[in-house]
């Protein structure tokens, strides 16, 4: 057999990787799937690697999209999941400085839009007219190079489209005890000084107002009958995936018993496998050290899931996407290794289930916001969502950690205020109520690895956080 394969490979001048032999290994009959790969492929790589073969071999199974046979009826009826938002096949960015320009302007644009409809924002100026005069004024914003001065004050730098102005909050000022951050958008008031031998002309803020949700709560009434079930951070291929907790919780989803007849609908976000390459020696902790077989092994567990429960997935920082946020939905060659009831959108989504809006982001700039604000905890991350909501962005600084894609649309603007927010990425389970919006960071099903060690991570696994629409109620299940 082996030289039956080495042959067909030689005559088309190429080979196999140790890696895609010991895949090839798996198969129960290689000899054809070689044959077919080299008679239908018109320009191999030297060598064939697994990236290679993997895909090729996945193409090639008839049954690798047959939907999961229900073993149960379902007792709820499910509404349609609608995509609302989503950069899958909408990226315009091509790295050029006027990406940037552009990008920055429809953030303030549409924070502005937000900003303008609050009360705090009758009588607002542009800067350019601010500048002419002194005395009270109120301007919208984008806040950049902030600092402390030698006597304790804050220095600022203020910008609209029409031009900037030199921002200062005294240490008395009611202003000066709120958290600020290179990039969002505010409403400043206070009073322009004018220009002197000293300093440029300068506004003298004392209050800052940030575009928030609505205070009121309202009662939220639906006709969504199924129960939303949130899971996070799967990290298939880690020698720490907790094999033994998935494996209740999906013979809990499969058994019909236990109140998982009642789940119509399971959002998953982010990080559904470890990926390859993400940190410093990752491939000493990984158990399945091909990234396409990752990815199989999680969509034959997926199909264990009974076939009317609709699965919503987004990428994190793990999956085979960019880097970038926003990030755009898992490729097609990998979406065809999962049933058809899983639905794949980008990082982040906005998607409605009836009546309910869901914004979903994996969470990357969770650590940025722990490093930058003093409310925020990472052991509680829904604490830094209520930041993200507050300022309604999900990046609100450029140039930190969490790197930014330049789309001419900032599609990590939160137009809408959602009814449930959810993220991952923290490996923590954590719920709050931020006025009518549901936060949720949802659990993990990896143990600590020793690069979380290093790093002081300890997470909170395997829990399945769930939603209930009609008592607007939220458990938490230990598998």
């Amino acid at each position: 057999m082996r030289e039956t394969i080495l042959r067909e490979l030689a005559e088309n001048n190429t080979l196999l990787s140790p890696g895609a032999w010991e895949y090839l290994d798996t198969l129960d009959d290689p000899v054809s799937i070689v044959q077919e790969m080299v008679r239908t492929s018109t320009d191999l790589p030297f060598p064939v690697g697994r990236d290679v073969l993997v895909p090729f071999v996945e193409a090639k199974r008839p049954s690798r999209k047959e939907k999961t046979p229900d073993v149960r009826p379902p007792s709820i009826k499910t509404h349609e999941v609608k995509i609302r938002s989503d950069i899958t096949g909408n990226s315009t960015c091509t790295g050029e400085l006027s990406d940037f320009t552009n990008h920055f302007m429809d953030r303030y644009n549409k924070l502005k839009t937000i900003l303008i409809r609050r009360r705090e924002a009758k009588g607002i100026l542009n800067i350019n007219n601010v500048v002419k005069r002194k005395g009270e004024a109120r301007i919208i914003a984008m806040i950049g190079d902030v600092s402390t001065t030698s006597n304790g004050n804050i220095s600022l730098t203020l910008e609209d489209p029409t031009g900037h102005i030199r921002g200062f909050i005294s240490s008395e000022s009611g202003a000066y005890s709120t958290d600020l951050l290179e990039d969002e958008v505010v409403i400043a008031v206070g009073k322009v000084w004018e220009k002197k031998k000293s300093f440029d002309t300068t506004f003298a803020i004392n209050e800052i107002i940030r575009p928030g949700v609505p205070r009121s709560v309202v009662k939220r009434s639906t006709d969504v009958q199924g129960k939303i079930a949130f899971i996070g951070d799967i990290h298939i291929g880690s020698k720490t995936f907790l094999k033994d907790s998935w494996e209740r919780f999906l013979s809990w989803m499969e058994s019909g018993e236990n109140g998982s007849s009642e789940i119509g609908y399971l959002i998953i976000a982010g990080d559904l496998i470890d990926g390859i390459g993400i940190y410093p020696n990752q491939e000493d902790e990984l158990e399945i050290k091909d990234i396409y077989e990752q990815y199989r092994v999680l969509g034959k567990m997926l199909r264990r899931i009974p076939s009317h429960v609709q699965i919503v997935a987004i990428p994190g920082n793990h999956d085979i996407v960019r880097n970038m946020e926003p990030q755009p939905s898992l490729p097609k060659n990998v979406q065809d290794l999962f049933p058809d009831n899983v639905i794949f959108c980008g990082n982040p989504s906005m998607i409605h289930i009836g009546g309910i809006k869901i914004l979903m982001y994996h969470g990357g700039s969770i650590n940025d916001l722990s490093d930058m604000l003093s409310s925020v905890d990472t052991d509680q991350p829904c604490t830094a969502m209520k930041e993200m909501l507050e300022r309604r962005h999900l990046v609100p600084v450029y140039g930190k950690k969490t790197p930014i894609a330049p789309e001419k649309e900032d599609m990590l603007v939160i137009n809408d205020v959602p009814d449930i927010f959810v993220t991952g990425h923290m490996h923590k389970t954590d719920v709050m109520q931020h006025y009518n919006t549901l936060l949720i960071n949802a659990s993990t099903w990896q143990d600590q690895t020793d690069y979380q060690k290093m790093r002081d991570i300890q997470p909170d696994p395997a829990y399945v956080i769930i939603y209930d629409p009609v008592l607007n109620q939220v458990d938490k299940k230990k598998c």
